[in-house]
């Protein structure tokens, strides 16, 4: 797969990220944790971009889509375009039928039209009814939003970065490169970078834990990628 950032740095400012939102949920009680659910995501965002701040060429901007700003990760040297999404949501998205209303990924996967990966397995009229008129015009809107917020209008593919974690642990990566048909056409499991920390692994602090032992707390799933979804 044609990657163009480094994962690891990535990985690690996810899991950063997700470190942070716990310490400050766990030294600032309040009586309901409402908060904890979107917090991660501010964290994350903050998490990666640190890790990158010494590569000129890669953006890291929200996209405002009301309750929820994603951040588009962009590298201007390759054109490539990237956003993290947990897997359960990503899971959602593509198992979609008739869409009428368009979600933002749908436009980022119309970048990857060229790369539809099996067009024998969907007829035209199938496609076709994927998405209404509607959502095709929401599409090129939210693509001209994308386009206006990077002030780029030469986007030459999009990968989804697709972690789970729980809690504030983080379990799985993986990128992908998805059709606008919600096709998968390429994916590499990333997992098996994910390093636990002594936290996550039930350090105290004064005691020493073995190696082997933290290893075998902390469960790092590979998984194929067509069985996903």
């Amino acid at each position: 797969m044609d990657i163009s950032i480094d994962i690891k740095k990535m990985i690690v400012g996810i899991q950063r990220g997700l470190q942070t939102t716990k310490n400050e949920i766990y030294s600032r009680k309040t009586l309901t944790d409402n908060r904890k659910h979107m917090e991660k995501w501010d964290d994350i965002g903050t998490g990666i971009k640190n890790q990158f701040s010494d590569e000129d060429h890669i953006s890291f901007i929200p996209l405002d889509r009301g309750l929820f700003k994603p951040v588009m990760i962009f590298d201007s040297n390759t054109k490539i375009l990237y956003t993290i999404v947990k897997k359960q949501n990503y899971r959602r998205l593509l198992n979609r039928k008739s869409i009428q209303k368009a979600h933002y990924i749908d436009a980022m996967f119309d970048y990857n039209l060229s790369l539809q990966q099996s067009p024998q397995q969907l007829s035209l009229a199938e496609c076709d009814a994927l998405f209404t008129d509607t959502a095709e015009l929401q599409i090129n809107d939210l693509k001209h939003n994308i386009e206006m917020v990077l002030s780029e209008h030469e986007i030459r593919k999009y990968i989804t970065i697709v972690i789970n974690f729980n809690g504030y642990t983080l379990t799985e990566v993986r990128t992908v490169v998805c059709s606008k048909w919600l096709e998968e056409c390429e994916s590499q499991d990333w997992s098996e970078y994910i390093t636990p920390s002594y936290e996550e692994a039930g350090f105290v602090k004064g005691t020493v834990v073995e190696e082997d032992n933290i290893k075998a707390k902390i469960s790092i799933k590979s998984i194929p990628g067509k069985d996903y979804a």
